[in-house]
């Protein structure tokens, strides 16, 4: 009778702690899960949901992501755990299955832990979370571009920059969801569109979509100079309108991909889950290193809306990635705005808008579908609005002098950014608020289509008329 109870004992501490201390691995450190328990029988083409430690609910189906660093093992591993091959995601990442969902984490930790794989977790389906926010819709107008109210105005300085360029030839993406194809102020510039949360459907959102977030990002960036409703900060750039998968990490690595592919200089992501993968780490790094003909693509990420610090522990966006920019807000009058998260990763600073008016003003999904029920949003606020600021001005850098390299523009973006605020810089000029300073489009343009001019002395006299202007 006494052995029977221990063994019981036993049995059920076996099952709590498989019940609720699972993890996975990412970025060298094990991530603890917490199996969220179910009412239904799991079968072996089930879904197992898990809360992390951040409160965030993630879903695992039989789908690995394997990324080997001697694909020389790749065959052994294949064979020694039964997985079934599914898809290349670049050269050194791919997607499996296994026979049995029960399996999928534990399979992963074990692969993970074999000599040659440089990262393995399972492709969880997790939930992006869009960054906007909006508010009074007739609020503010296009003061980002040129604000005219205050002597220190919180624009961008456009003025200057639309002297050189206004990024005709340029491919920018915007990778996000509810994106109107038909908006009068953005068909002219869609160059493409492709939809990775529904690939049978010929558009990047879906008939009962209420979401409209990526429409407004993409008037920011490049909404048509044609006389009607708002002006993007590169009004002549071709823009890609890619529908992200709301769940699946390895669609986001087909979607990285087929971007690159396409040759896109910029990719503006408005979007975060505070708990990046080893397979964004290793994309962004692909992307930043080898793309745009291994000058590298710039991609923009937007900080996030809750006034969190990014460096505190348990928190891992992908905005803190080392290959990404990262995006805070400021306000009309120049100062961070009280949503934006702050932190070391923290690069720029760009006008997101304030909850108490003045946001900025965009394109909406046509019609009453939209945020606002008209074809324009006059009050989009958040760092959601802030990324693609940078994003187009990277673009206008771009265009005026397509030889520069993901290094030569965040150095002259570094360069010619504004000091804002009653912050304290470090030695290198940065803060955790503002970063490197508040995005100057006309002097970062100015510097970007004079550097590596073969006159050192104009191309020296540009650097300072930026510094001292």
């Amino acid at each position: 009778m006494i052995k029977k109870t221990f063994i019981i004992i036993l049995t059920l501490i076996f099952a709590s702690t498989s019940l609720y201390a699972d993890f996975y691995y990412s970025g060298g450190k094990k991530h603890i899960l917490k199996k969220v328990k179910t009412s239904r029988a799991l079968g072996t083409n089930s879904e197992y949901s898990f809360q992390t430690e951040l409160g965030e609910t993630i879903t695992v189906n039989r789908g690995i992501i394997v990324a080997f660093s001697d694909k020389n093992i790749r065959k052994v591993i294949e064979q020694k755990y039964n997985l079934y091959f599914v898809k290349t995601l670049t050269d050194e990442m791919f997607l499996y299955r296994i026979k049995d969902v029960s399996k999928t984490v534990e399979t992963a930790n074990l692969i993970y832990e074999e000599d040659g794989v440089e990262f393995c977790h399972p492709d969880f389906q997790r939930t992006k979370k869009n960054r906007a926010i909006t508010n009074d819709p007739y609020a503010g107008n296009s003061w980002h571009l040129l604000d005219t109210r205050y002597r220190d105005g919180g624009d961008v300085n456009i003025e200057q920059a639309w002297r050189y360029t206004k990024g005709a030839g340029v491919k920018v993406a915007i990778y996000d969801k509810g994106i109107d194809l038909d908006h009068p102020d953005l068909r002219e510039n869609i160059f493409a569109f492709k939809n990775y949360n529904d690939p049978d459907s010929d558009i990047p959102y879906s008939d009962n979509d209420t979401q409209w977030h990526g429409t407004a990002c993409a008037g920011i960036l490049s909404a048509r100079e044609n006389r009607v409703g708002s002006v993007g900060i590169a009004p002549l750039s071709s823009l890609y309108a890619v529908g992200y998968s709301e769940n699946n990490i390895s669609k986001d690595i087909e979607a990285y991909m087929w971007m690159m592919d396409e040759n896109v200089s910029v990719i503006n992501n408005s979007w975060g889950s505070y708990s990046a993968l080893d397979a964004y780490t290793a994309i962004f790094k692909l992307l930043a290193t080898k793309g745009r003909d291994n000058k590298g693509i710039i991609l923009i990420f937007a900080a996030g809306n809750n006034s969190e610090n990014l460096d505190e522990q348990g928190i891992n966006d992908e905005s803190e990635s080392p290959y990404v920019f990262s995006v805070a807000a400021s306000t009309r009058q120049n100062s961070i705005a009280s949503y934006s998260n702050y932190g070391k990763a923290v690069d720029f600073t760009a006008p997101g808008g304030s909850s108490g008016g003045s946001g900025i003003f965009t394109t909406d999904a046509r019609g009453s579908i939209g945020y606002n029920g008209g074809d324009y949003n006059q009050n989009f606020i958040g760092t959601s609005a802030a990324a693609p600021i940078v994003s187009g001005t990277v673009a206008l850098m771009i265009a005026a002098n397509p030889k520069l390299t993901r290094d030569n523009i965040f150095k002259i973006l570094k360069f010619t950014a504004s000091k804002k605020g009653n912050y304290p810089y470090d030695e290198n000029g940065h803060n955790v608020h503002w970063g490197y300073g508040k995005i100057d489009a006309g002097r970062a343009v100015e510097v970007a289509y004079s550097y590596g001019n073969s006159n050192l002395k104009n191309f020296a006299r540009t650097m300072f008329n930026a510094l001292i202007n």
